[in-house]
């Protein structure tokens, strides 16, 4: 089925990859002083862990369930939408740049990723 859902194993991978990053790094969000520990708290990175092996398990599953891709595709799209805008405006607020138009395009594939999925019904 990887050949099949490329873009699904592409996104999970990423979104791995990103809740790893998260997960390591416990002072990457500054911004807000009040929301720092929250912001930075593990719970993130593993949500971002979670939803990307999920994409994985199923890819690998035979993606029989067309209902459940739309939505991981959907909560994925939602991460990154947040974690997007979140970067966004601790540059605006700080002039720290952080990954912000990275996760923008990562953001419009995964939504372009959505769009292009099949979306019969069960």
């Amino acid at each position: 089925m990887m050949k099949k859902h490329p873009d699904h194993v592409i996104i999970g991978v990423g979104l791995m990859m990103i809740g790893l990053w998260l997960i390591m790094n416990d002072r990457f969000f500054m911004w807000p002083p009040e929301a720092v520990e929250f912001a930075n708290d593990d719970i993130w990175g593993g949500l971002f862990i979670v939803i990307g092996f999920s994409l994985l398990v199923w890819v690998f599953d035979g993606a029989k369930s067309i209902k459940w891709g739309t939505r991981l595709l959907t909560a994925s799209a939602g991460l990154m939408g947040f974690l997007t805008a979140y970067q966004f405006l601790i540059w605006t607020a700080t002039g720290n740049y952080h990954s912000w138009i990275s996760n923008l395009i990562i953001t419009a594939f995964v939504l372009t990723t959505a769009r292009r999925s099949d979306t019969r019904h069960e």
